[in-house]
């Protein structure tokens, strides 16, 4: 991987994380909704997941010295 598929993992995973943030507020808000049946936590494990994926290789990354210019 090179700098910018890590940067796309890292985006995905906050996305995900702040997705599943506003889907579990919206079913505590209406558990009865189509919404509340949707697996939220599970989203927002992999989420936390790409995320840590992401920080690990980008710390990889800086370590190797790599070049942080997207072309």
């Amino acid at each position: 991987m090179d700098t910018a598929p890590t940067l796309a993992l890292l985006a995905t995973g906050l996305s995900l994380v702040l997705l599943a943030i506003v889907g579990d507020r919206a079913r505590r808000r209406a558990p009865l909704a189509w919404h509340a049946h949707l697996p939220w936590n599970a989203l927002a494990f992999l989420g936390v997941a790409a995320l840590l994926l992401g920080a690990v290789h980008l710390l990889t990354l800086v370590k190797a010295g790599a070049d942080f210019t997207l072309t």
